[in-house]
């Protein structure tokens, strides 16, 4: 029987390089539920309930995010350290501080998810047409990340109506559709 790893082999692609960047976008994602929680946190007394909602949102789906990159590592036979700091130790700082000014509020959140959405453009190039299946994954997140801009920009009147749904908190419908039982815990191959 061949291994995930094997046929990405033999499709060409280097799975330690894939390994890499998908890691490397688990330490984003992870990176960000803890500002977005932070932040959620922070705002309250500062920010209506709404901007705390949608924060909270983001955060539910980047969480779900890094769990699905994680399964993807582990089914490749890559490994993530065990110790929380020697995963994050050589992760990049934040370019700037979305805590730093409120009055920058928008431009900072909305950069932010627009950058994240971003890092996922190469991963997308990597696997197209070699790993369907961390393609349709990658994709999925990106859709999701660009959804995160639409409720920003939403929110802070820069965006059209109509986006951000309530009651929606954190079931990344765009990786949803990826899973075939209700649980969300067996891929579609």
């Amino acid at each position: 029987m061949t291994t995930p790893r094997e046929a990405l082999q033999r499709a060409g692609i280097d799975v330690n390089a894939l390994i890499g960047h998908l890691t490397s976008a688990a330490k984003a994602e992870l990176s960000a539920v803890y500002r977005y929680t932070i932040l959620a946190a922070h705002s309250i007394g500062f920010a209506d309930e709404g901007l705390r909602e949608i924060l909270r949102d983001i955060r539910d789906e980047d969480r779900n995010h890094f769990d699905t990159l994680v399964t993807r590592i582990c089914e490749l036979g890559g490994r993530l350290p065990e110790d929380i700091q020697s995963f994050l130790q050589h992760e990049d700082e934040p370019k700037g501080s979305i805590f730093a000014d409120w009055d920058n509020l928008p431009e900072a959140l909305i950069g932010s998810v627009q950058e994240a959405a971003h890092s996922y453009s190469g991963l997308r190039h990597l696997t197209e047409a070699k790993d369907l299946r961390t393609h349709a994954m990658v994709q999925a997140i990106h859709n999701e990340k660009t959804e995160h801009v639409a409720w920003l920009r939403e929110f802070f009147g820069l965006g059209p109506p109509g986006r951000f749904h309530r009651g929606f908190r954190g079931r990344s419908p765009s990786l949803a559709g990826l899973y075939d039982d209700e649980q969300g815990t067996r891929p579609l191959p």
